[in-house]
């Protein structure tokens, strides 16, 4: 079914750059291949090195917002009276897309002197952030009553109800939760590449080939590389995910 679907997406875009100016799938391939070991001559770097500096991005600002949204999650979840602090807040914050808050990050990090990377990690971090927290959230908060009200019975103190109960039964939000918080920090930070000038990074790279002269063969070898690495990345997760929860 996949190799019939790869057929259907190889014949298409035959078809479609034989009546446009978009390059054949082959053409693409030539360059993809060649940047991944050859320093395109504009920017001096491979598209290996490119793909690297985002990923850094990525993981480095997706583990902040992991670390924070997961435990937060949890506690705001079980607790009712920290969910009612918390969840105005988190509603209202929520809605708005992760390049709306580029020039406050530009605003807010001014004095430092990296002020691009950090502002495109603060950016990835509020992409990650809010898809986790939501979905572990979710799961801490909707615990069975049923085994709320058997650990009554044993009276287990809250500190054991928390860690034997519903962290536990949230362990499907915090894979879901991650797997969807890296999808959206990774879009944001090809598209926050894309608005600053960074030096490197996928999104970077795209943004100058389109500004030399539409070098589209080069454009399409970059997105070609974001989707690779996305999809690594979810079937990395999913794979995680049926290890750590082997009855799914």
């Amino acid at each position: 079914m996949r190799l019939k679907g790869a057929f259907v997406l190889i014949f298409s875009w035959y078809l479609i750059s034989a009546l446009t100016d978009l390059p054949h799938p082959h053409e693409v391939a030539e360059v993809f291949f060649t940047l991944l070991v050859n320093p395109e001559p504009v920017l001096g770097k491979t598209l290996v090195q490119h793909a690297v500096a985002s990923l850094f991005r990525v993981l480095a600002a997706s583990f902040l917002a992991f670390s924070i949204a997961v435990p937060l999650g949890i506690i705001s979840g079980w607790n009712r009276t920290l969910m009612e602090f918390i969840a105005p807040a988190v509603e209202a914050l929520r809605p708005i897309p992760p390049l709306a808050w580029i020039p406050l990050a530009y605003i807010i990090f001014a004095p430092l002197p990296n002020t691009v990377e950090v502002s495109q990690i603060f950016i990835v971090f509020v992409g990650a952030f809010f898809p986790c927290f939501i979905s572990v959230f979710d799961y801490a908060r909707n615990v069975p009553e049923e085994l709320l009200e058997m650990a009554e019975v044993f009276k287990a103190p809250e500190r054991l109800i928390i860690t034997d109960i519903v962290v536990p039964h949230s362990l499907q939000g915090i894979m879901s939760g991650v797997r969807i918080g890296l999808g959206v920090g990774w879009m944001s930070i090809i598209a926050a590449e894309m608005i600053a000038t960074s030096g490197e990074g996928l999104g970077y790279f795209i943004m100058v080939m389109y500004n030399v002269g539409g070098r589209t063969a080069e454009i399409v070898a970059g997105m070609a590389m974001i989707g690779i690495i996305g999809y690594m990345m979810n079937w990395l997760l999913l794979r995680a995910e049926r290890w750590v929860m082997p009855w799914r």
